[in-house]
């Protein structure tokens, strides 16, 4: 039996952690399967003509909110050329309301629900054999074109029963893999299927090493952790890390590794800062959901958290520097309207975290939420990703300005190329929330949105919002947010020419700043603060650093040093003055 399993994943970059997964569970008596990974952004025409000449007798697709509307267009381009082929789909998003799903889309044979390991290897006996389908528990199936069968759930695995998903050789070089070491969450959030599950099981440790050594022996340098909530059990989720930590040191630190891992702030504590402060620098990133800081939609959503004393365990973690922080926010939850949004945005935003996500709620087929939608009047898109259109306290043109916000705070501060102008610019407005909320409107204004733009060009965008607040700012402040912008200019890739409109004005400049500049440069005393000096010649050295004059908010000059990918920037020292001089 030939079996081709199938993922249509958000981008090049995402692998499928369950085709692999339902690979090593049949491989042993299907040793025929493979797997086809390709993205919702390919030709779904391409897609099928890949499929449909692989001459599978089986093909599994795995379904989630971002590709069940790719993935159904492929089926049904698929399903009359190949009239034969058994076609099965699991995933979270067909788990639920099945029996509408498998009547809506005929050209489906079966729906695996729930986890598949199992349930997919007794499927495929089922149909090598003849044998009736009844049997396969966690099997919804078509007995007839008018009969549709639900079999009774599977008893779910312990995960040491579960196979390594990575045993097969393959390519993971600029790829990201999931790895998981925990099923199950602890909490019982509303929005979030996890919460229709009960129970935390856990993958034993050393198993974990084998399959991290794996991933990075294939070339990928990011590991997501998919764990709902990894620190549920601190004995275990430190045990991971100090794999982590053991098998990456196998490798050069340039070579980049990345543990990512979804963390539940409120169960921080002391422990974890002490284990923390003997942790190496950067291979760690802890992403934690605080969703909303409103009270009442804490009590709504089942999502008890005090913020304010886990908060004060973040900024421990930021001073240790030893983990790159994602803290998310979730627009459009029920009893949230937009004042007691933008409090909870700006108390997250004021913890600056090196990045912040803004989602918006996906009113998810089995979630809480979706059978409590009339209660809180949760009006939401009827295809996937179901995502929230208006609330009984957030109208539709409130949300369309928070998804105009959420695209500028992504192109801007998370990009992490603003730092010193979105520092300075923030602080001119009463909170951040309200100058995000300004910039966006101003972009709005201007149509911006319905263009894509360089990273280049995100400098001038901003540079025409600050000259448009002139009136308001006063030419001084104006003059104090270029400065800041041409820092950040500088800081972002050396550039071959800095645009007119971040150039001081001729009299902000030494009158002999152009001599200045070159001296400085090339003076030698370079070569005791950047021990790479000594390796370059006069151009080589040219090349990559620049000098550049600051006046506000105090008169200096600055070197930056461009060294693989990354920017370093100095302080020219006084001494170094003598020889211009």
């Amino acid at each position: 039996m030939r079996i081709v399993l199938v993922a249509l994943n958000a981008k090049y970059v995402h692998t499928n952690l369950a085709i692999r997964y339902l690979r090593a569970s049949v491989q042993g008596e299907f040793p025929d399967v493979d797997l086809r990974e390709f993205t919702i952004n390919e030709s779904m025409e391409r897609i099928e003509a890949e499929l449909y000449e692989a001459k599978a007798d089986v093909i599994g697709f795995s379904c989630y909110i971002w590709n069940l509307k790719e993935t159904l267009a492929v089926i049904r381009q698929l399903r009359p050329v190949s009239p034969h082929t058994r076609i099965v789909v699991g995933g979270p998003e067909v788990s639920f309301e099945t029996e509408a799903f498998l009547r809506e889309n005929p050209e489906i044979d079966g729906v695996v629900l729930g986890e598949g390991e199992i349930t997919f290897l007794e499927l495929l006996r089922a149909w090598e054999s003849g044998a009736s389908l009844s049997q396969v528990q966690g099997l919804a199936w078509r007995a007839s074109s008018r009969e549709i069968v639900l079999n009774p759930p599977r008893r779910q695995l312990a995960m040491a029963e579960l196979p390594n998903p990575y045993n097969h050789e393959e390519e993971l070089k600029g790829r990201l893999a999931y790895v998981e070491t925990t099923r199950g969450c602890p909490f019982n959030c509303q929005y979030c299927l996890s919460s229709t599950f009960q129970g935390v099981r856990y993958l034993p440790p050393e198993r974990f090493r084998q399959i991290l050594r794996q991933t990075l022996r294939y070339g990928a340098r990011t590991i997501k952790l998919v764990d709902r909530t990894f620190n549920v059990n601190k004995e275990h989720s430190l045990r991971i890390l100090d794999i982590a930590r053991e098998e990456a040191a196998h490798y050069p630190p340039e070579a980049g590794i990345r543990v990512h891992c979804e963390m539940a702030g409120e169960l921080l504590d002391e422990e974890w800062l002490l284990y923390l402060q003997d942790y190496p620098q950067d291979l760690v990133q802890f992403e934690m959901g605080v969703q909303s800081t409103h009270p009442e939609t804490l009590a709504a959503i089942h999502r008890p958290q005090h913020f304010e004393r886990w908060a004060r365990y973040v900024r421990e973690i930021q001073r240790l520097n030893k983990a790159h922080l994602h803290l998310d926010l979730i627009a459009g939850l029920p009893k949230e309207g937009w004042e007691s949004f933008r409090r909870s945005f700006n108390e997250v935003y004021n913890l600056q975290p090196d990045m912040l996500q803004l989602g918006f709620l996906k009113v998810l087929k089995g979630s809480g939420l979706r059978e409590q939608s009339g209660e809180y009047g949760l009006v939401f898109a009827p295809d996937p990703p179901y995502t929230i259109l208006q609330t009984d306290d957030l109208s539709h043109d409130e949300l369309l300005r928070l998804h105009r916000l959420e695209e500028l705070l992504d192109r801007y501060y998370n990009s992490g190329r603003f730092s010193h102008t979105l520092a300075w610019a923030v602080g001119n407005y009463p909170t951040p929330f309200d100058f995000y909320h300004e910039f966006a409107e101003f972009w709005h204004g201007q149509g911006w949105f319905r263009q894509s733009w360089s990273a280049k060009a995100l400098f001038e965008k901003l540079w025409d919002f600050a000259t448009a607040q002139k009136k308001t700012w006063g030419s001084d402040l104006t003059a104090l947010l270029r400065e800041q912008l041409r820092l950040d200019y500088y800081l972002w890739e050396r550039p071959n020419g800095v645009p007119d409109y971040l150039l001081p004005t001729e009299g902000d400049l030494p009158s002999n700043y152009g001599e200045i500049k070159f001296s400085l440069q090339q003076n030698q005393g370079w070569e005791q603060i950047i021990p790479e000096f000594r390796g370059m010649d006069r151009r080589q050295w040219s090349r990559a650093t620049a000098v550049e004059y600051f006046g506000e908010p105090q008169p200096r000059w600055r070197l930056f040093f461009y060294k693989n990918g990354q920017t370093q920037t100095y302080p020219v020292p006084g001494d170094f003055f003598k020889e211009v001089d």
